[in-house]
């Protein structure tokens, strides 16, 4: 009997570059061979998760950070998903609106509409959200909280500049409005770092930062971490959820927290980024070479993904099947966004696919 292990098995015929995972490949299972779990973790943990593993993971943040945050200011979580769904649970209600950016994540906003939230859009330039409109926005709706991806966007690439946050955590600080920063890809950056994650700039403004070891490490631990003030944790930790299982990924954070001790994950991360710039390099090249001026892209510095437009405004949606059929793929604009002027773009992932299967790709896609 074969048995299905992985959320996606994509046929060997077709070189998806719709899959926003990290390659299998390269996932680290011998960082793991020698693991051991110590008799502590199998209980019920504390509220916020691990204190000892919250403490390695501060330190690791503070030597990536201008602006050191503490093991108060961090809670565990099974994974950025999980994180955002407790926050739409402790810090909204059914009917409430919240604010995202045009385009955003595709599986965000259908968590979103599984909490019975309404999402309204806000615009963004090559500078990440704009404030204005995002103010104006605020004003209007009186949102449960704004949802951003600060830092290597998904889709688009985008890194919201240093000025442009520290003009968005400055709104949070004045209306009161929560923001929630989802910035799984902060740390996997190709050149120069990206500013600093949100919620480290300014302790008195209601802004969550959402972390997470899945792009980083290994998605399976289904481990991540919030930070935040120790007053905006304060509905997370004071859950019922929590009070009654105590706090989260307790085992797996014992296994990882080695690593972040003794410099292994470290030495991983270094790795793993070297692989990613090449794939990076190597679909930029495809592209570039395989369909010339009929697509429009800019070259991100960071993260998963390329967000490219196709010039004669093609719709992505409906060009999918012939996609499939040519043996490639992608995401389709329309799934991050509601705006017709996103129904050309296509998001393609380098991340799971080695160089000659990129090369291939693009051949592929230059015959739609």
């Amino acid at each position: 009997m074969t048995w299905q292990t992985a959320q996606l098995m994509p046929t060997a015929d077709r070189i998806d570059l719709g899959i926003g995972q990290p390659d299998p490949a390269l996932l680290p299972a011998d960082l793991f061979e020698q693991s051991c779990v110590d008799a502590s973790v199998l209980a019920y943990g504390t509220e916020a998760g691990d204190e000892r593993f919250r403490y390695a993971l501060a330190h690791w943040l503070n030597q990536r950070q201008a602006r050191p945050t503490s093991p108060e200011h961090l809670m565990i979580t099974t994974g950025s998903s999980n994180a955002l769904d407790m926050i739409c649970t402790r810090f909204s209600q059914p009917g409430d609106t919240v604010l995202v950016e045009d385009p955003t994540y595709f599986i965000a906003r259908k968590q979103l509409a599984d909490h019975g939230l309404t999402a309204v859009a806000v615009p963004m330039d090559q500078g990440g959200v704009d404030i204005l409109e995002l103010a104006a926005l605020i004003e209007q709706h009186k949102p449960a909280f704004f949802y951003t991806i600060p830092t290597f966007h998904n889709p688009t690439g985008i890194t919201q500049s240093a000025e442009r946050r520290a003009q968005l955590v400055s709104l949070a600080r004045d209306t009161g409005c929560p923001v929630v920063a989802d910035e799984v890809y902060q740390y996997l950056h190709y050149a120069e770092p990206p500013p600093d994650s949100l919620a480290s700039l300014d302790e008195r403004a209601p802004v969550l930062s959402i972390g997470s070891f899945a792009k980083l490490l290994a998605p399976g631990l289904r481990l991540g971490w919030i930070q935040g003030s120790s007053e905006i944790l304060v509905p997370l930790t004071g859950s019922a959820l929590l009070a009654s299982g105590g706090g989260l990924a307790p085992v797996t954070s014992s296994l990882v927290r080695p690593l972040l001790e003794d410099g292994r994950f470290d030495q991983h991360l270094v790795r793993l980024t070297e692989v990613y710039r090449r794939r990076l390099a190597t679909l930029v090249a495809g592209l570039t070479d395989h369909l010339g001026e009929r697509i429009r892209f800019t070259v991100p510095t960071g993260g998963y993904f390329i967000w490219a437009n196709w010039l004669n405004g093609a719709d992505t949606e409906a060009m999918l099947p012939q996609a499939h059929q040519l043996g490639t793929g992608f995401q389709p604009g329309g799934k991050f966004s509601a705006s017709p002027g996103q129904a050309s773009a296509m998001r393609l992932c380098f991340a799971f696919y080695d160089e000659a299967q990129l090369t291939e790709a693009c051949v592929r896609l230059s015959k739609l």
